[in-house]
Order: C-alpha cells, then sequence, then structure tokens
C-alpha cells in the first residue's frame, strides 16, 4: 500500500520537474511512511513520485519505482496483489527473468512487460493504482483496479499532465505552475450534496477526473503532445458486466453445497490476504460480515488473531458488546478502544484534510478511530467491506422492491404527492421516535415517487431534496437517462438495486472512507469479500441465497453461525455510525454555525446563504431533518476552508 503521483511537461514549464516531484511524494507521506522514491526521464520529461507502506518484500528489492529487467517499463503502484505467487510461477516458465526479490510490484512489472497491459491487469487479483512508463512505445499508462478500491485522479494543470492518489499532490503542482486555485466544479459540488461524495469519474476541481475503476488510461509522451490530450481509455474489466454474467449464469445446488461453495471461496480469500512480511489483524465489530472474516483468519493461522474495535458511550450506536462476546468465542486477542463523544468530535475537524476532496458519510470518524487503533499494533488489517452490496445486507434490498412493485401499479402523477406528504410526516417525528431512522425513512418514502428502477436507486441514495437550489449558478446534474426503465419484479429489482450500488455506493463511498481514513495512518485495508473470485461467485448466487424470508445477507448468516462457536450475536443491524445529528444541536453547533454562517457564504459565492440557513434552522428545529445533506454542507466548508 503506499502513495504514488508523476507528471508529464511536455512544453519545459516546470523549473525543477524533480523537485516538485519530490513535493509531490512529500504530501503523500502518510501512505507510504517507510520509503520514498522518485524517477525521472529527461527525455519525455516525465517523472515518478513513490512513498512506500513496506507489506511484502520490505527490503531495498521491493523500493519503487521499478524499472523491469530489460528496462523496458517503469512502474509505481500502490496496492497489493494477492495472486503475485501464482502470476510469478507462471512467469517462472520465461528462462529469462532473474528475480530480485519477492515483492508483488517485481511480479507486476515483469508480467506487464511479458504479457502487454491489459492481459496482465486481467490476471492480477488484488487492488491497485498503476502508473506505467513504457519505453518502446513512449507511453504513459495509468490503471485502476475493477472494483476502485485505490484511488487515482488526473489531468492537466498548468501546461503539465499530473497524477497522483490523492488531489493533494496535484495541488502542490497547480501551486508549482502559477496557478492560483484548482476551482469548484459547481456541477459536482451539487453530486457531492445529494450524495455525500463526488461519484463516478467526476472531481470537485474542474478539468481533473478520476479513473474508473477496470480501466487503463493511456497517453503518448514527447515534445509534440498538445497540451490538453485526452488519454485513450481502455476497459480490461467491468464491474456491471460481470455482475450480470453471473446473474445469466446463476449457480445450481442446494442451500448446504452453495454454502460449501461460498466458505471455500472465502477461505482462499482469506487465505491470500494473509500474505506479507508484517502483523496483521483484523477489524471486529460483532456483526455478520467481520465475524466471517476473523473466524476464517483464525482457522488459517496458528497463533491468536488480533481484533480491533471501537466502542462508544451512546448505547445506541455501540456493538462493542457483541464483538467482545465474538472474540470470545473465537478467541482472539481483541482490543478495545471505548471513545467518549468529545473524543470522536476531535476528530471532525481534520476530516477535510484527510478525505482531500469533499466526503461526507458520517461513519468516517469511527473508520479513523478503528484504523488508527489497529496500526497501534498492526501494520494491515482484513476488513468486511462488500457483504452488504454482494449479499442484500441493507434493508432497502428488502423494503423497497415491495413498496416499488405495489405503488407502480399507481400513476406517477398520484404517487409524487402520497410520498411527499408521508415523507413530511416522516420528518415530523419526534427527535426521540426512530433515533437513528428518521432520515432513512423520510428518504425512503420520498423514493416511492420513482417511475423507474434507476430512478429509485438515484432517490434512495439521494441526501436531500432539490439540492441544486443549494449551490450558487448551479443546476440539478442528475442523469436524464435511465440504465434501466422498464418494470422488474421484485427479485430482479433487488439485485438490481444491489448492482449498481457495487458500482457507485461501494466505490464512490464505502471504499474511499476506508482508503483515506486506513491510509491517514498508514494501514493497509484488505477485503476478502472483494477477492474477485468472491465477487464472481457471489454474482452467481440465487438471490434465495441473499434474501430470505425478510432476512438479508442469509447465507452469510448461516455460515457465520457454523464458524462462530455458540453462533452469532442476534442484534438488529446498526452500521458503523456515530450520532453526529445530536452532536450538531448540542456541543458542536458553535462550529457549524461558523461555517454556515449567511455572510461567511455571501462571501465566498459557492452556496446559497438564504437556503442553507433555512435548511439548517429546520434541521434545529426538527423539521425536515435531512441531516446527512446537512453533514455534507459542514463537510464542504470544512474542506473548503482549507483551500
Amino acid at each position: 500500500m503506499c502513495g504514488i503521483a508523476g507528471l508529464f511537461d511536455p512544453r519545459d514549464r516546470i523549473a525543477d520537474p524533480q523537485r516538485s516531484l519530490a513535493q509531490m511524494g512529500a504530501t503523500l507521506a502518510h501512505r507510504g511512511p517507510d520509503d520514498e522514491g522518485a524517477w525521472w526521464e529527461p527525455s519525455v520529461r516525465l517523472g515518478f513520485s513513490h512513498r512506500r507502506l513496506s507489506i511484502v518484500d520490505v527490503t531495498a528489492a521491493g523500493h519503487q519505482p521499478m524499472t523491469s529487467a530489460s528496462k523496458r517499463i517503469t512502474l509505481s503502484f500502490n496496492g497489493e496483489i494477492y495472486n503475485a505467487e501464482e502470476i510469478r510461477r507462471e512467469l517462472g516458465t520465461h528462462s529469462h527473468i532473474a528475480w530480485r526479490g519477492h515483492s508483488d510490484t517485481e511480479v507486476m512489472v515483469e508480467a506487464i512487460e511479458q504479457w502487454g497491459m491489459r492481459e496482465a491487469l486481467r490476471k492480477f487479483n488484488g487492488m491497485f493504482a498503476v502508473s506505467l512508463y513504457d519505453r518502446t512505445t513512449r507511453t504513459l499508462h495509468l490503471a485502476r483496479d475493477g472494483l476502485g478500491k485505490k484511488p487515482l485522479y488526473y489531468g492537466w494543470v498548468g501546461g503539465c499532465f499530473v497524477f497522483a492518489s490523492e488531489l493533494k499532490a496535484i495541488a502542490v503542482m497547480a501551486s508549482a505552475s502559477g496557478c492560483a486555485s484548482l476551482g469548484v466544479d459547481r456541477g459536482a459540488l451539487v453530486e457531492f450534496l445529494r450524495l455525500g461524495c463526488v461519484g463516478g469519474t467526476r472531481c470537485i476541481h474542474p478539468g481533473l477526473s478520476k479513473l474508473a475503476p477496470g480501466t487503463i488510461a493511456s497517453i503518448v509522451c514527447d515534445t509534440e503532445t498538445p497540451v490538453g490530450a485526452v488519454p485513450t481509455m481502455e476497459r480490461f474489466w467491468d464491474a456491471r458486466h460481470e455482475l450480470a454474467r453471473g446473474t445469466a449464469d446463476e449457480l445450481a445446488g442446494s442451500d448446504d453445497e452453495c454454502e460449501a461453495a461460498l466458505k471455500a471461496a472465502l477461505t482462499r480469500a482469506v487465505g491470500r490476504r494473509l500474505v506479507g512480511d508484517v502483523d496483521i489483524g483484523a477489524m471486529l465489530s460483532g456483526g455478520v460480515d467481520s465475524s466471517v472474516i476473523v473466524a476464517l483468519m483464525s482457522r488459517a493461522t496458528a497463533g491468536r488473531v488480533r481484533t480491533f474495535t471501537i466502542g462508544f458511550d451512546d448505547p445506541d450506536y455501540d456493538e462493542s458488546d457483541e464483538a467482545a462476546r465474538v472474540a470470545e468465542a473465537l478467541g482472539t486477542d481483541h482490543t478495545l478502544l471505548r471513545v467518549s463523544a468529545k473524543e470522536a468530535m476531535e476528530v471532525v475537524p481534520r476530516l477535510g484534510d484527510i478525505y482531500d476532496e469533499p466526503f461526507a458519510d458520517s461513519s468516517q470518524i469511527p473508520s479513523m478511530l478503528v484504523s488508527a487503533l489497529a496500526r497501534s499494533r498492526v501494520r494491515a488489517a482484513l476488513s468486511g467491506d462488500g457483504a452488504d452490496e454482494l449479499f442484500g445486507g441493507y434493508d432497502r434490498y428488502r423494503v423497497a422492491p415491495r413498496l416499488y412493485r405495489s405503488l407502480s401499479l399507481l400513476p406517477v402523477f398520484a404517487r409524487i404527492p402520497l410520498a411527499r406528504g408521508l415523507g413530511s410526516l416522516a420528518h415530523l417525528l419526534p427527535a426521540s421516535s426512530l433515533r437513528r431512522n428518521r432520515d432513512k425513512i423520510a428518504r425512503g418514502v420520498a423514493a416511492l415517487s420513482a417511475s423507474s428502477p434507476s430512478e429509485l436507486h438515484r432517490l434512495l441514495a439521494s441526501n436531500g431534496r432539490d439540492v441544486e437550489r443549494l449551490v450558487v449558478g448551479a443546476r440539478d446534474m442528475t442523469p436524464t437517462t435511465d440504465l434501466r426503465s422498464e418494470p422488474i419484479g421484485g427479485g430482479a429489482l433487488a439485485r438490481f438495486l444491489m448492482d449498481e450500488d457495487v458500482v457507485t455506493y461501494l466505490v464512490d463511498d464505502l471504499l474511499v472512507k476506508v482508503d483515506r481514513a486506513s491510509m491517514s495512518v498508514g494501514l493497509e485495508v484488505r477485503s476478502p469479500f472483494l477477492d474477485r473470485e468472491v465477487v464472481e461467485l457471489a454474482a452467481r448466487l440465487p438471490m434465495s441465497m441473499k434474501i430470505r424470508g425478510g432476512e438479508g445477507k442469509w447465507i452469510l448468516k448461516r455460515l457465520a453461525d457454523r464458524l462462530v462457536p455458540g453462533g452469532l450475536p442476534r442484534r438488529p443491524k446498526t452500521g458503523f455510525a456515530v450520532p453526529v445529528h445530536d452532536w450538531l444541536r448540542a456541543e458542536m453547533r458553535p462550529w457549524a454555525e461558523e461555517l454556515l454562517a449567511p455572510e461567511r457564504l455571501a462571501r465566498e459565492g459557492l452556496l446559497v446563504p438564504r437556503e442553507v440557513r433555512s435548511r439548517w434552522e429546520q434541521f434545529l428545529r426538527g423539521r425536515h431533518d435531512e441531516r446527512h445533506l446537512i453533514w455534507a454542507l459542514l463537510m464542504f466548508q470544512s474542506w473548503n476552508e482549507r483551500e
């Protein structure tokens, strides 16, 4: 796990490019505290900067940037290739390779030279963001793993093509090239307020983009390359296509046979993620996902697995008792850190800098805390990320299809006022009533006005209504074309919502949250549920294995009960959350009032003061409790404050 950055300066505009590369790398030191490296090719004015978190082959043999044995390819990458040894053995048939060490980086660079970029990337089972220069074709290639676990931004800034794991490294280049500011894309800001993240390939800064998962971007590097040239794009793995292919090839078999297949795939996925030359632990919440992972880790390791949990004073948000019971049943070396509300709130002022692009999933706070806890004892940790999306864990997969199917019998003109009326009633629920779920209920009710499955998914993901009214000079950027517009049945609709979450919510929210939280403290997080083999198997499982009898993740819970002695603790799913909405009405209110002050908003010219103030006051009074939208406004303001 590392941080990468680089620049291509075709017009010789940067006076000291090697110094700029060093500065870009310095901003990513938290992602790679163990080693640093740089590479500069003066003939094409292209360079890489690398910060290394040493996990596999911690010796100098794993140093990056790394050049292939033939000198054709130079590579810098962030991530891990879990099947590196399998690929090494396959490459071993080529006698010209003289291995220098046992790092996955060396396997990657030699595999790409041997098989080509696309074919090699399709063989890699892991998480990665790659920058690579091919001297034969004088081409820079950038690539990102199929599920988008590792981030990669790119674009033209001040006449240079730049790329980096985080935007703060690109901001360094902007300063070096004389750009006063990278600016704010107001359309992206609207999307951020709607979703709590900037989704897809968009970026909060105009002119910059995220590389799409499973994609190779290529640009020829020579003095004739025009400034502003658009890289060519090639897809080597498409999650939506792979999920659809799995659905078309549904797995046949009994409950026991499907469970055995899943257990075997997860066992192999966990085993792959235990490879490394450092201590590896696990995040343990006490829920089904992390419990399955820790149980399989315990079976695969000789010693006691180190597990980590954050506990909170507020019992509505505390799952530490469940985690402790699982840890005791599995015999792990368990560490619990109980955090007060005051200690949790102390993280908030740092979020804008850590997340680097506006981000507003409030579970980022406990993610930060548990990452720091784990990093105090290990350098890598396994997590249960991805299970909810792949195995039907969220309430919306069970509830929304039933309601949508029933209400689809009504014409749209009747559904819209009905949804608005019910939504208003949900917002009027007392603050003490359904404390954690009032906003979720209101959001779900609003989604009942959807006229298609795609619109239903968008509304379920939305933080609030009419968010474009909050941004000066912006318009609604919601797509006007549907991926899926025809009516579909309940089971198919649940699968559709799950698949859409894999390619949107998982990539743009959950994986961003975990990456920035863990890398801010130099911790590598590995996710067995996102192993390519597990994803492909999950896609083939019948929906009856995921949602049965009104219960989500049915097959995972069945497996967990067999793996955890005494069975899994039974408690309603709470999620990794904190009562930030309560804090904003109490201890954090002065901080929020300052960020949302009308005179400040007017001076900055990005948010509409009157509209923001109206939403804030309604939130304080408990009317139209758009808590996620309020948190998004505050996270944007906190991020913008550092610009």
